[in-house]
């Protein structure tokens, strides 16, 4: 099927605004990513005006299309947060990150009031971060605006607003806004009613890979793009990132690290019941769901430690340590990296992070290997609720930027016990972005061809049998102490 490509006139345009940036990217056949533009995200606080986010990601296209590059469609995922439109398409009030814990007070009033059926229905426990909490907290903070709002997105969703003039949503976006239902996937009357959203401001849902709308001719003018362009309808970027190492059927389980990790089993059928803390997730794809989610911090942790001990990030850290980084054994120092509060498992927005049994003994080189076991740890929690759950974990593709240092890949398959699958594609969002624009513009006849052409190789670790069972003994010590 890479052939289809050959064939094709143009190549593949995908964005990614995550937790590190806006990346744009064009991939040429056979799903080569050819150039690659990289912008700060001006919208990184816990609320932002994604306007500026819009100009940014225009910005960036324009740099690329200037290129004379041939677009043949568009695909886009982006981080989630809550953004609320008017008739006409516009803001009403700044968007909504999903680190902002604001409506927990609404969340547990929610639960209280739809009891079980509500966890039941939306995959998920009371979360502060979705977008049903978010608008009960709205009703009593700022009464006017629920009636000024005509359409509830995320910010992919707007970002395809603007290139298209369309709002639509996708089954994986719809289900973190805690007012779908994930198993019969379609909004939810009841938990809409219960929040005060009026169902007409709830998008349209169509899978990840279906055609969103057309490039618009003030679109175009902004981009550089040609009016008419097909734009795909996309994903959050954790579930995009999934399909761009080929998680398209079931039984996969994939890891994308990033600020969180997103850690995802893919089923073809929804589980009756999930251990606590697991969210049940409509997949991008019709016909398939995920189970697992996003945790808390864990290279976002990384970076904070990085640039408190004066670095500008976690890879400028290793680079600057990397003449004791192997040699530094951590001993009783442990860390928790979930500054921001956890998510799966347990979705605690209150939970913060710890460091423990920290000594003069121990400088900086230990301190990053604390964090980056820590991290490890934290997506373990994770692969234990989904067993828990009924998913059978043999192996996870890990894929982000953990992926690029061996080291990383061999501790997290000796932490999880299970064999490890590494690509060398560091922008897995940015690839899955790729796929479903190439399913929507036509290239592939649906995503399981599409993954047939476009997954890049896979390389796996083993776990070690005596590094096994020491991480086995750490992490057995780590949850007692970070309890």
């Amino acid at each position: 099927m890479v052939d289809a490509f050959t064939d094709a006139t143009g190549g593949l345009l995908a964005v990614d605004v995550g937790g590190s940036g806006i990346r744009v990217g064009f991939f040429d056949p056979p799903a080569l990513l050819r150039h690659l533009i990289s912008k700060p995200d001006p919208g990184r606080g816990e609320q932002f005006d994604p306007d500026l986010t819009w100009l940014e990601v225009a910005s960036a296209i324009r740099e690329l299309t200037a290129s004379n590059l041939q677009v043949r469609t568009v695909g886009l995922t982006a981080h989630l947060a809550t953004v609320l439109t008017d008739a006409d398409g516009c803001p009403t009030a700044h968007a909504m990150l999903w680190r902002d814990n604001r409506a927990w007070r609404e969340a547990e009033e929610l639960g209280t009031a739809l009891g079980p059926k509500l966890e039941f229905v939306t995959g998920r426990p009371p979360a502060a971060e979705s977008a049903a909490a978010r608008m009960r907290m709205l009703a009593k903070t700022r009464p006017h605006l629920p009636g000024r709002t005509k359409c509830l997105l995320s910010l992919k969703d707007y970002l395809v607003l603007k290139l298209t003039g369309q709002a639509g949503t996708d089954p994986a976006t719809a289900s973190y806004t805690q007012l779908f239902d994930v198993r019969q996937r379609h909004w939810s009357p009841r938990i809409a009613r219960e929040c005060g959203v009026p169902m007409e401001i709830l998008p349209r849902v169509r899978p990840g890979t279906a055609l969103a709308g057309r490039v618009t001719s003030a679109a175009a003018q902004l981009t550089g793009l040609e009016p008419g362009t097909p734009v795909a309808v996309g994903g959050p970027d954790g579930s995009t990132g999934t399909l761009g190492v080929g998680a398209v059927r079931a039984g996969q389980t994939i890891d994308i690290a990033g600020t969180t990790d997103v850690l995802l089993h893919v089923t073809d059928r929804p589980a009756e019941h999930v251990s606590a803390g697991t969210v049940l997730n409509a997949h991008l794809l019709a016909d398939l769901w995920t189970m697992g989610g996003p945790t808390g911090l864990t290279g976002g942790g990384l970076d904070w430690l990085a640039v408190t001990l004066g670095h500008e990030s976690a890879a400028a850290a290793y680079l600057a340590l990397a003449p004791c980084l192997d040699a530094a054994d951590p001993g009783d120092l442990m860390i928790r990296t979930t500054l921001t509060g956890r998510r799966l498992p347990g979705w605690d927005a209150q939970l913060r992070g710890r460091i423990d049994g920290i000594s003069g003994e121990h400088g900086p080189a230990h301190l990053m290997r604390a964090a980056e076991e820590g991290g490890a740890f934290e997506v373990r929690l994770g692969i234990d609720a989904l067993r828990s759950s009924g998913a059978v974990v043999g192996g996870v593709i890990l894929a982000g930027g953990t992926t690029l240092s061996p080291r990383a890949a061999q501790l997290r398959a000796n932490v999880w016990g299970v064999r490890v699958a590494t690509t060398a594609e560091p922008h897995a969002s940015l690839r899955g972005a790729a796929l479903v624009a190439a399913v929507a513009g036509g290239l592939f006849g649906d995503a399981q061809q599409a993954a047939a052409g476009m997954t890049p190789r896979m390389r796996w670790h083993e776990p070690d049998p005596a590094g096994a069972a020491a991480t086995e003994r750490r992490f057995r010590r780590w949850c007692a102490v970070m309890a």
